[in-house]
C-alpha cells in the first residue's frame, strides 16, 4: 500500500461520519464510588473500569503524575513500573522494553506501543521524548494479545493525547537546567463552536548541549534538539456521536551517544586463525561506566515522525456503542556513527530508514452495566518498510581491507557492505471478548483474537570490494489464535481476586543477510514464537480507601522462542531455538499517609532463565554452548521503586509542593552467557517548589546520588581492534594481535542534572 493510498483512506474515513471512535485504551481521569473515595479508571479491557476491579495487572499514570515526576520518555515509565525494564541499546536506536523478564533483541518487540489507540513499530519512536500533549499513561503487564494483538506477547504501554476542552484553557510551561538545558511547552485548547466543535494545540522545543566531551573535536559528543507539535479537533454534531482528529510530528537531531568499547578480560583464548597468538574472549564482571575518553568522527540521528488518527464514537442504540480507529503513521530515519567508536578513521556507517503505517479498527460494545457483556471486532494493519545501510571501512583502512580480501586472511578483516532492504507487512484480525457474571461476586471472561498475517522481504547486499551482490526475496503467511480465560471473585467491597490463564503469540519474520551466503532456504524463515502466562492477583483497600495494595504472581511457559542460533552450515541466524520459563511477583502499594502526605511504591521480583538453549557458536571461542539455567539479558532479578509527595499550605493561596522518586534496579545481563552485566541502579530525583492552581515554580536534581553504574550494553564486533590484528600481520617486524570476536558496547550514564521549571495555567 503507498503512503498516498493510505492517507486518501484515512481521509475518506472522515466522511464516515457515523462510524465510530476508539475511546482511548488508557487511564481515565480519577472518578469517585458511592463512599466518595477516589477511584482510578482504566479501560486496559476496552471498557471502563476501576483500577481496582480490572482483572489485569496495570500501573496507571495521570497526566498530574507525568508532570510532578517530570516524565518525558519510556525511560522514566519502566522506572516507576516494577516488572518493567528498559535497555535503550545503541543510545535508543534499537530500544528494548521488557516486561516480566520476556526480553529479545531480535525482530520486533515483545511489548506493544499505542498512542490514541494506533500501535507504533518503530523503536525508536518509543524512546522518544514526549511531548506536553500526554494526559494519561497506561501499562498492562501480561500478554494483551487477545484484544490489542500486534506484539503485546508480554504487555502492552498505551498513551493518549489530552482531549480538546469546551472552556478556554491553556499552559505554558519553561524549564532551564545543566547544560543549556532549555523545554518550553505551550497547550491552549477551546470550542470553535460551543458544545459542538473543539480545538487542542500543542507545541513543544526542546534543546540541551552534551554531558559528555568528543575529545576528537573538542564539542559537544551527545548534544539533542526536538521539537513537537501537536493538534486535535472534535466534533459533536448529534448527542450521540463523536468524532477526534488528531494529528502529532515530531522533528528530532540529536548527536552522537556515549558509547564505548570495554576491553575483554578473561579467557578462554582463542587462537584462530593461525598464526595469531590467544586474545582474550569474554568480559567478566560489571561492565565499566565511563565518562571520559569518547572521541569519534561526528555523527547524528535525525527522524521525522508523523502520526495521524481519525477516532469515532457512535451510541448506536441504548448502551450499544460502534467504536472506529484509523491510524497512519509516517516515520524517518537518517543515521551517521562512527562505529570503530575511537579517534581514528576506520570504520563508519551510515543508515537511512522510511516507514508507513495504516491501520483500521472496528467494534461494536454491549452496555457495561448487564449481567451480560460483549464486544466484537476487527483489524486491519499495513506496513512499508525500507532501510538502506553503508557500513565501509575508510581510507587506509579500506586498503588494508581490499590487499587482504584474495587471500585467507580476508576474513579477519570483512569490507562491510552496502545493503537495501524492503520487507511489507499485511495482517487482519478478528476479536472478541464474552462477559458474564455468575454471581453478584463471581465473573468470568473469554477473550479472543484470531490473526493472519502475510509478510514479504526483498534484500540486496552489495560487496563494496567486488561490488558482487547477493539478493534474497521470500513471502511468508502466519495464522495463529490467541485465547484468553479469566475468572475473577469480589471477596468483599474491598478485597478483589482474579486469576487468568492467555496465549500470546510474536510473529516470525525473515533471516535477510546474504553477503554469507551459507544460509540454506530452510533456514531462511523463523517461525512465531509462543507462550501460555498464568497469573494469580489480588487488588485490595484498606483504611476507608486510603491505602490500596496490589499483588500479582505469575508463571510463563514460553515455547519456540527465537534467539540467535548456529544454522547447517555454521552461518550465526535467528531460529526458534529457545525454551525459557519465568515466574516472579509484583506488588504496588498507594497510600495517604497523612494529610497532603501520599506514598506509593511498587516491588517484583522476575525469575527468567533458559529452560533450553544450546548457541553452539560459542563452543569456537573456547564457551560451554548449553545456556540452560542461564537468565536472560537485560531482566532485572529485583526492581522497586517508591515516591513520596508532601504538600503543604503556605500563605495565600499557594502550597509547598515536594516529591522524591526513588528507582532500584538490580545488575541486568548483557550478553547471552550473562557473564557481563550492568551494575544495580539506584536513581533518586527531587523536586520541589511553591504552587496554586494558576501558577507554579520548582527546582529539581535528577539522578541526585550520580549513580555509577552503566545503562546497558550488548556485544559486537569491534572494527577498530579487527583493523589492528590485520594490519599487524601484512606489518613488516610487527608483532602479530590476537583475534577478538566480541567486545561489550556499553551505554555510559548521563550524571547528575538539575533545573528550574515555571508554568502557568489560563
Amino acid at each position: 500500500m503507498t503512503r498516498t493510498r493510505n492517507l486518501l483512506t484515512l481521509l475518506a474515513g472522515v466522511s464516515m461520519l457515523p462510524l465510530a471512535y476508539i475511546s482511548p485504551a488508557l487511564a481515565q481521569e480519577d472518578a469517585a464510588d458511592e463512599s466518595g473515595r477516589d477511584v482510578i479508571i482504566v479501560t486496559t479491557r476496552k471498557r471502563e473500569e476501576s483500577l481496582q476491579t480490572v482483572p489485569v495487572a496495570v500501573t496507571a499514570f495521570s497526566a498530574e503524575d507525568i508532570a510532578s515526576a517530570r516524565i518525558t520518555s519510556v525511560e522514566d515509565i519502566a522506572l516507576l513500573t516494577p516488572g518493567f525494564t528498559f535497555a535503550p541499546l545503541f543510545g535508543g536506536g534499537a530500544s528494548t522494553p521488557v516486561i516480566r523478564g520476556q526480553s529479545t533483541t531480535i525482530g520486533e518487540p515483545n511489548v506493544g506501543f499505542f498512542i490514541d489507540g494506533v500501535y507504533q513499530s518503530s523503536r525508536t519512536i518509543m524512546d522518544s521524548l514526549l511531548g506536553d500533549s500526554i494526559a494519561r499513561v497506561e501499562v498492562a503487564k501480561g500478554p494483551q494479545s487477545a484484544l490489542y494483538g500486534r506484539n503485546t506477547f508480554a504487555g502492552a504501554v498505551n498513551f493518549v493525547t489530552k482531549d480538546p476542552s469546551n472552556d478556554f484553557e491553556g499552559t505554558l510551561e519553561l524549564t532551564a537546567g545543566k547544560s543549556g538545558h532549555f523545554d518550553g511547552r505551550a497547550n491552549i485548547s477551546g470550542p470553535i463552536i460551543e458544545d459542538g466543535l473543539y480545538f487542542r494545540l500543542g507545541g513543544r522545543f526542546f534543546r540541551r548541549d552534551g554531558y559528555f566531551t568528543n575529545e576528537l573535536t573538542g564539542g559537544d559528543l551527545d548534544d539533542r534538539r526536538t521539537i513537537v507539535l501537536s493538534g486535535a479537533l472534535t466534533a459533536t454534531p448529534a448527542p450521540n456521536f463523536e468524532a477526534t482528529l488528531r494529528v502529532g510530528y515530531e522533528d528530532t537531531n540529536d548527536g552522537d551517544d556515549p558509547l564505548r568499547f570495554a576491553a575483554n578480560n578473561f579467557g578462554p583464548a582463542n587462537p584462530t586463525p593461525a598464526p595469531l597468538p590467544d586474545a582474550l574472549q569474554g568480559f567478566l564482571g560489571e561492565v565499566p561506566n565511563e565518562q571520559t575518553g569518547f572521541a569519534v568522527s561526528p555523527g547524528f540521528q535525525n527522524r521525522e515522525n508523523l502520526t495521524i488518527s481519525l477516532s469515532m464514537d457512535w451510541e448506536v442504540a441504548d448502551g450499544y456503542t460502534l467504536t472506529s480507529i484509523t491510524g497512519y503513521n509516517d516515520f524517518d530515519n537518517a543515521t551517521a556513527i562512527d562505529n570503530d567508536y575511537e579517534a581514528r578513521s576506520i570504520r563508519f556507517s551510515t543508515g537511512e530508514t522510511s516507514q508507513q503505517e495504516f491501520s483500521q479498527e472496528l467494534r461494536i460494545t454491549s452496555p457495561g452495566d448487564q449481567r451480560f457483556r460483549w464486544m466484537l471486532g476487527g483489524f486491519y494493519y499495513d506496513l512499508d518498510l525500507e532501510t538502506d545501510t553503508t557500513d565501509l571501512f575508510v581510507d587506509g583502512a579500506a586498503a588494508l581491507a581490499a590487499a587482504l580480501a584474495p587471500t585467507p586472511l580476508g576474513g579477519l578483516l570483512p569490507a562491510g557492505g552496502i545493503s537495501t532492504t524492503t520487507q511489507t507487512t499485511e495482517s487482519f484480525a478478528v476479536f472478541g471478548q464474552l462477559q458474564y457474571d455468575i454471581t453478584d461476586r463471581l465473573g468470568f471472561a473469554f477473550d479472543g483474537r484470531w490473526t493472519t498475517e502475510e509478510k514479504t522481504a526483498l534484500a540486496v547486499d552489495t560487496n563494496p570490494l567486488t561490488m558482487a551482490q547477493g539478493t534474497f526475496q521470500e513471502t511468508a503467511n502466519f495464522d495463529n489464535f490467541v485465547p484468553r480465560i479469566t475468572l475473577d471473585y469480589q471477596a468483599s467491597d474491598d478485597i478483589f481476586l482474579y486469576a487468568s490463564a492467555a496465549k500470546a503469540v510474536k510473529t516470525g519474520g525473515f533471516n535477510v543477510v546474504t553477503a554469507a551466503g551459507a544460509i540454506l532456504d530452510s533456514e531462511r524463515t523463523y517461525q512465531p514464537e509462543k507462550s501460555w502466562n498464568y497469573e494469580l492477583g489480588a487488588k485490595t483497600t484498606f483504611a476507608d480507601g486510603r491505602v490500596q495494595l496490589n499483588l500479582a504472581g505469575f508463571y510463563i511457559d514460553w515455547n519456540d522462542q527465537i534467539v540467535r542460533a548456529l544454522g547447517a552450515t555454521f552461518a550465526v541466524l535467528n531460529a526458534n531455538a529457545g525454551e525459557t520459563s519465568v515466574k516472579g511477583i509484583e506488588t504496588e502499594l498507594r497510600a495517604n499517609l497523612a494529610p497532603g502526605l501520599d506514598f506509593t511504591g511498587g516491588f517484583a521480583y522476575t525469575d527468567s532463565t533458559y529452560d533450553s538453549y544450546n548457541f553452539a557458536i560459542l563452543a569456537a571461542f573456547g564457551f560451554d554452548p548449553i545456556l540452560d539455567g542461564t537468565r536472560l539479558q537485560f531482566v532485572s532479578e529485583y526492581t522497586a521503586n517508591s515516591t513520596l509527595q508532601y504538600t503543604r499550605p503556605l500563605t495565600g493561596d499557594f502550597d509547598w509542593a515536594s516529591r522524591i522518586d526513588v528507582s532500584y534496579q538490580s545488575e541486568q545481563s548483557i550478553i547471552q552467557t550473562a557473564d557481563a552485566f550492568v551494575g544495580a541502579s539506584t536513581l533518586v530525583n527531587l523536586r520541589t517548589g511553591i504552587e496554586n492552581d494558576r501558577y507554579s515554580f520548582s527546582i529539581w536534581v535528577e539522578n541526585l546520588t550520580n549513580e555509577k553504574s552503566a545503562v546497558t550494553g550488548a556485544f559486537l564486533p569491534n572494527q577498530a581492534s579487527r583493523f589492528d590484528t590485520a594490519a599487524s600481520l601484512v606489518t613488516p617486524m610487527a608483532t602479530p594481535l590476537g583475534f577478538t570476536a566480541f567486545q561489550g558496547l556499553v551505554t555510559s550514564r548521563n550524571p547528575r542534572i538539575w533545573g528550574a521549571t515555571v508554568r502557568l495555567k489560563f
